[in-house]
Parts: structure tokens; sequence; C-alpha cells
């Protein structure tokens, strides 16, 4: 008697990113606005980084509103419906609870379920840690889509 085989998805040689969304708060916070926590200037800040305004949202948008907006405009650029989602990646250091994460609540109102949604927390690298994350995904078999959300 033989041992049936295990079923796999095929794998993918490549992936590649389909849309990109952002979500764009309404506070711009000028380079003055940050001299008065800093000891710096704006003649010092510009000429280094390039930077002359920042924009941050107001204290009362959590991190899963801000990811809801940009997930939603990466998904319609990609022409993808939530429901084709094999799985949700959220990158923050700033959600306030351990538990739901990000990336569930973000499944949920997405309409990705039930895929596997997981929030990942590396801080500045962390978008680029999701994209690899989701390319070993899609590249194994395990998803066809994978939305990766950067929220701080």
């Amino acid at each position: 008697m033989s041992t049936p085989a295990m079923l796999q998805s095929p794998l993918r040689e490549h992936s590649r990113v389909l849309g990109l969304g952002a979500y764009r708060p309404d506070v711009i916070v000028t380079n003055d606005d940050v001299c008065q926590w800093i000891e710096s200037s704006d003649e010092w800040i510009r000429p280094r980084t390039g930077i002359v305004t920042r924009p941050r949202a107001k204290a009362d948008v959590p991190v899963v509103d801000m990811a809801e907006a940009a997930a939603r405009e990466a998904l319609q650029k990609a022409g993808i419906d939530g429901s084709q989602l094999g799985a949700v990646i959220v990158s923050t250091v700033t959600h306030p609870y351990a538990t739901p994460s990000a990336a569930a609540a973000l499944a949920d109102r997405t309409g990705a379920t039930p895929a596997p949604a997981f929030d990942i927390s590396p801080a500045c690298a962390g978008y680029c840690y999701g994209l690899a994350q989701a390319d070993a995904l899609v590249r194994s078999g395990a998803a066809e889509y994978v939305l990766v959300v950067g929220a701080e």
C-alpha cells in the first residue's frame, strides 16, 4: 500500500507589488515645531535631511484606522478584493493592544477572513520585513495575495 502524496500549491518563481496606498494625516508638523522638543533648528535639519514638514495623525486616530485607509487604497489600485487576500501583515510598534493584533482587526475590516493575520514590530525596517514575509508566502504557494501595511 502506497502513502498518498501531500497536496501542495505550486511554487511561484516571483512575486510583485500590485498596488500601493497611503494614509495622509491632516496635521502638518514643521521643523520649528519639532525643535520645541529637541535642540536643533530648521537651518540645521533642512539641508541635512531635506525635510521641511511632516504629516502627523491627530491623537484620536488609531493605528488601525490609518492602516485601513492605506489598505483600501492599495487594494483598489491592485484590483483585489479583501476576500481574495491569503494573509495580512501589519508592521507597527504603536498599536496600543497586544490582542487583537492590528492585522487581525484590519483583516476583519477589509473582509480578509479567515486569512492569517499577524503583526510584526521591527520598527523602521518593518515594512521591508513585511514585504519579505509576503514574498515568501506568495512564492511558497501559501498565499496568492498578501496585504502588507506599515503603520506608525
